[in-house]
């Protein structure tokens, strides 16, 4: 398989999913977006995707789950999501915010923000709690209030 054909595919997954969630909601509206959704699956593939275009020290990171404090209909064709997300290579867990936008109707999906991470003692020097530990429960009930505390370590903003 053509990794340019895995990407396509991906966009096009996470361009479905998202169309379908935003479609009858009104702009402002909260949603609920559960791990097991595919929603977050493709969010798993795509944010690492997006931090290795601008930081090289990705290459050799992924995400193993997203969890989802608030999901929030911020446009026509935009979502924020702000949450937590595992490490795949020290399985501990990070807070993230991001917002897409879906280019046009059933365009690609596009970064208008995406910040993760907190200083840590991981690999990339970020991490925090084990996946699935009492910690990690907290640090996701408090990452929606804590969202403009955050010294964020990995940022993709439009200048």
């Amino acid at each position: 398989m053509d990794v340019t054909d895995g990407n396509d595919r991906l966009d096009s997954k996470l361009t479905v999913e998202l169309t379908s969630v935003l479609r009858e909601l009104p702009v402002g509206s909260h949603f609920h977006v559960l791990p097991s959704d595919v929603l977050c699956y493709c969010l798993e593939l795509f944010l690492p995707r997006r931090l290795r275009e601008r930081y090289p020290e990705w290459k050799r990171e992924s995400l193993d789950g997203i969890f989802v404090a608030r999901a929030v209909k911020t446009g026509a064709r935009t979502a924020e999501f702000v949450g937590t997300c595992v490490l795949m290579t020290d399985q501990t867990v990070t807070p993230f915010v991001v917002e897409l936008e879906v280019a046009e109707p059933n365009g690609s999906v596009t970064v208008q923000r995406l910040k993760l991470g907190e200083p840590g003692s991981g690999p990339l020097r970020i991490s925090g709690p084990e996946a699935n530990s009492k910690d990690a429960e907290r640090l996701l009930a408090s990452a929606v209030e804590r969202i403009n505390e955050i010294a964020w370590s990995y940022v993709l903003e439009p200048p």
